[in-house]
């Protein structure tokens, strides 16, 4: 029972000096490329807009600098969804995006960031009788994006984050269309 107590401490112990020094180096540093998994909770603030959905995402970037990174992002997100009577309303958004990320370290292993973009957003309706924010066909609209995250990096090359985006594009309608996504991320570091 000892020898078990005493191996289960010096495991704790190598595995936090393990994920200590992969923390030094664990943020992504000029030439190396960045990608991002995430899944999304994302909801127009528009006129008729339902409650909204989980969506997936996904981008990469290069880093210019240490602090600046610039790629692309795409994603599906699910910004209106309504079931009524066995019809399932729901309007669909995939933003196809040039991405830019200024990272601000705060701590060895922990970034904050703020982010930029702009591209197009395919609206994908699948809508009952009322247009969604002026949207009641599907259609390619030019937008962008502004955010902020932060990011916790781990192991050398992984991390997990967290972060607000706010969408917006032009629908047609007298307004601008928008919608806030709030996204968990797995990323990974690549040489």
């Amino acid at each position: 029972m000892k020898t078990f107590k005493t191996l289960s401490i010096a495991g704790a112990l190598l595995l936090c000096c393990a994920v200590y020094s992969g923390t030094a180096s664990g943020q992504p540093m000029r030439k190396q490329y960045v990608a991002n998994f995430g899944a999304a909770f994302s909801q127009a603030t528009v006129t008729k807009a339902q409650r909204g959905m989980l969506g997936l995402d996904l981008s990469t970037g290069k880093m210019f600098t240490n602090n600046l990174s610039v790629g692309f992002a795409i994603g599906y997100d699910v910004v209106s969804f309504q079931k009524n009577e066995g019809i399932y309303a729901r309007l669909a958004v995939v933003p196809i995006l040039a991405k830019a990320k200024y990272y601000f370290t705060i701590a060895p292993a922990i970034q904050l960031h703020a982010a930029v973009a702009g591209g197009g957003y395919q609206a994908i309706p699948h809508l009952g009788t009322d247009p969604i924010g002026g949207i009641s066909k599907a259609g390619m609209h030019p937008g962008g994006s502004v955010g902020v995250g932060l990011d916790y990096w781990f192991l050398g090359r992984q991390g997990l984050g967290a972060e607000f985006e706010y969408n917006f594009f032009d629908s047609g309608a007298e307004s601008i269309f928008s919608y806030f996504s709030v996204r968990l991320n797995y990323s990974l570091i690549k040489m």
